[in-house]
């Protein structure tokens, strides 16, 4: 097929559909840097060094077994090839675009990002074009076209019949071609897209459902084309939201030295490929390692030019080091799994940093900052110190934002809210440790209501030569009547011993017990004539662990823009600041505004809107988009009367300058509130309600005798 030339005339037409542009405050860049240059170099044992025997390897690369109690793990070997190039360097992007692309030409400005870069012809980078509906510089979306960039401009160079970018066949297809025809020193494979994790995985094709690459999927490409690549490449990296996971690196080791990734939700201007491509051009001899230093520190500074860093993380992983982390992490798992402290650990665990929401409002990912999850577990499980001390020789370079101060650099999955059996069979699929598993599974038994002291699922712990074909089945566990947050009375676990007005007249919990209680939040609902509007939950409340008593501090103000009360849920709090969401619809469009508050300045701030995860396919919402004069914000609130529910609309906002946000006295009239008292399973469940009047003055009046 013939070149052909595409860019030129249409560069000027898409880049005014960028969003990541606009001046912002220029932040300290917080980074964490061990040894980035010189790691130090782990081979992992190969099948006969651990005593496999002739291992066969056909959908993965890896395969991890339990012997006596302990993890092994036997990986594909490979001695590596000689370059026929040296100092080169060959980048393969599959650039799945769906509507990042249609709706907002986010594919189309990372090709111009590359295109404007330094030019070297030891320096290839390929695209391979599918997913997506429309594409902004008129590409094919009837077929899967495949371009280079070359002297300044990109070409077309390879056209296949269309399929699912969802597809490991699809994928699989492209590496091999990519390798055959772009030999190089040095290999690099970005998969560009949506993701949602380890459990939603990366890729989701808005031609075909929104199919999208698991990690088993990816596993599978890679293997089957493991053969032709000789060499591992020199780095797989995700320019997508949510990919830097414990799982994802493991599936990863036998491909690649390096994972270039973030833990939490990417922008959607993503990665600067001007910076990565002129960087190579001037350094074409540079190993991943250095190109991942760079990448961190252009990826944080290109978050900080959208005006879109406070949340931002990203991390470049040692895939040589993952082995030693997975061994040591399992010997902590078994510590966490036969604690006697199960409940503590749960606990502790939700309150450690995570990833892509995980509320009502906006959905759940249930992805967990690793540091975070082992600092959680320190107490109760010795060995987690030397986990943490392999995390951070594997993680050799990471940046975060202020929302994610000290993030470890991989996540993990844990059972915030369980989204159903099929999500703990996909976990089961890909987990790393037989008593992780079983961790997992007994927490998750108790988002049933289940008694997790008196569940014996010890059999998932068992010697077992294929961890991920032991038979795990979620329908006979954890998963069978999980379905997220689970509202009960008669079955809590949190034991209420009584409810009552103190003698300061303040609202009172007392419990008997606080062995599965978590925390507790103050609902609020206004009260129209039958219909309870509700308002959302806010964290002002006073835990007295000693005492076992909660109390609220409500005094009749409340999170509002502009004057008009906002229906916030908890995102992450920290000692620092809170982030809260709500939902609106902003500019007509229903989505989730986020707002924080900045405890040393005592001061709210609106972050901007968020679409959320799809509940369809998992995938997270890539943008953040940022408020600008002329935005039209309506709060929503759930509407509920009798049995049904529905959302209806508040008086809308019109931005104009800075947001107006704080706490402002409710309007006159009638409400009820509660306590919402959750497990450390994310069960939930409300306390008596009681109405109160605010009249036209801000004066609160309640009637004490309903308790």
């Amino acid at each position: 097929m013939k070149y052909r030339r595409i860019l030129s005339a249409a560069i000027a037409a898409v880049i005014a559909l960028s969003g990541c542009s606009g001046d912002t405050d220029q932040p300290d860049m917080p980074v964490k840097n061990d040894n980035t240059l010189s790691p130090e170099v782990y081979d992992a044992p190969s099948a006969e060094e651990n005593g496999g025997g002739e291992q066969v390897f056909t959908d993965s690369a890896t395969r991890l077994s339990v012997t006596e109690g302990s993890l092994e793990i036997n990986r594909r070997t490979r001695s590596a090839s000689e370059a026929d190039v040296e100092n080169s360097w060959t980048i393969l992007v599959y650039l799945c675009g769906t509507d990042l692309e249609s709706d907002n030409g986010d594919a189309s400005l990372d090709i111009i990002e590359a295109v404007n870069a330094q030019y070297s012809e030891n320096v290839h980078i390929v695209y391979q074009t599918g997913g997506t509906n429309e594409w902004k510089f008129g590409f094919s979306t009837s077929s899967i076209q495949r371009y280079e960039n070359i002297n300044y401009d990109i070409m077309l160079v390879d056209e296949v019949p269309d399929a699912s970018m969802g597809s490991a066949d699809t994928l699989a297809d492209f590496i091999s071609w990519g390798i055959e025809k772009y030999p190089a020193e040095k290999m690099g494979l970005i998969l560009w897209n949506h993701g949602g994790g380890s459990i939603s995985g990366v890729c989701f094709d808005e031609k075909n459902e929104g199919d999208s690459l698991s990690l088993r999927e990816i596993d599978s490409a890679l293997n089957s084309v493991y053969e032709e690549m000789g060499d591992k490449f020199e780095f797989i990296g995700f320019d997508a939201c949510l990919m830097s996971t414990l799982e994802t690196a493991n599936i990863l080791v036998p491909y690649a030295r390096y994972m270039f990734a973030s833990e939490e939700l990417e922008p959607g201007c993503g990665w600067n490929y001007t910076d990565i491509m002129t960087y190579l051009a001037e350094n074409p001899e540079a190993e991943g390692a250095e190109l991942g230093q760079m990448q961190c520190k252009s990826y944080y500074q290109h978050c900080i030019d959208g005006g879109d860093y406070e949340g931002a993380t990203f991390a470049i992983t040692d895939l040589s080091k993952i082995d030693e982390l997975l061994i040591s992490f399992d010997k902590t798992a078994k510590e966490m799994y036969e604690s006697e402290d199960i409940a503590d650990i749960s606990r502790a665990v939700q309150k450690a940093d995570n990833f892509g929401g995980n509320n009502r409002s906006e959905g759940y990912t249930n992805m967990v900052d690793l540091k975070g999850l082992l600092n959680a577990a320190k107490p109760y499980a010795p060995n987690a110190e030397d986990t943490l001390e392999k995390l951070e020789n594997a993680v050799i370079f990471s940046v975060f934002g202020p929302q994610h101060e000290g993030a470890g650099g991989l996540s993990l999955y844990y059972p915030l809210s369980v989204q159903g059996s099929t999500e703990l069979s996909t976990f089961a699929d890909i987990c790393t440790s037989s008593y992780y598993l079983a961790l997992v599974d007994k927490t998750a038994y108790g988002t049933t209501g289940g008694d997790i002291f008196g569940y014996d699922n010890s059999y998932l712990t068992e010697d077992c030569e294929d961890l991920w074909s032991c038979g795990y089945n979620a329908d006979e566990n954890a998963g069978a009547s999980s379905g997220g947050f689970n509202s009960y009375d008669e079955n809590s676990f949190i034991n209420v011993d009584s409810v009552y007005f103190d003698e300061d007249g303040i609202y009172t919990v007392q419990l008997s017990d606080t062995t599965y209680f978590s925390f507790a939040t103050c609902s609020l609902f206004a009260e129209f004539e039958g219909v309870s509007v509700y308002l959302g939950e806010d964290d002002d409340v006073i835990t007295d662990w000693d005492n076992m008593t909660i109390q609220d501090n409500f005094n009749g103000n409340w999170p509002s823009l502009g004057g008009i009360p906002l229906a916030i849920q908890a995102v992450c709090v920290s000692d620092r600041l809170s982030v809260f969401t709500c939902p609106v619809l902003f500019n007509g469009e229903q989505t989730n505004l986020r707002i924080e508050y900045d405890y040393d300045m005592r001061e709210w701030a609106v972050i901007g809107a968020w679409a959320g995860i799809d509940p369809a396919t998992g995938a997270a919402a890539r943008e953040t988009v940022r408020l600008k004069d002329g935005d039209v914000i309506t709060p929503l609130y759930l509407a509920i009367a009798d049995e049904d529910s529905s959302y209806i609309e508040g008086p809308s906002y019109t931005v104009n300058g800075e947001a107006e946000i704080d706490y402002y006295p409710l309007f006159d009239g009638n409400f009820s509130y509660s306590m919402t008292l959750y497990d450390i399973f994310g069960n939930y469940c409300y306390m008596p309600s009681i109405t109160f009047e605010i009249d036209e003055n801000g004066d609160i009046y309640i009637d004490r005798s309903e308790l």
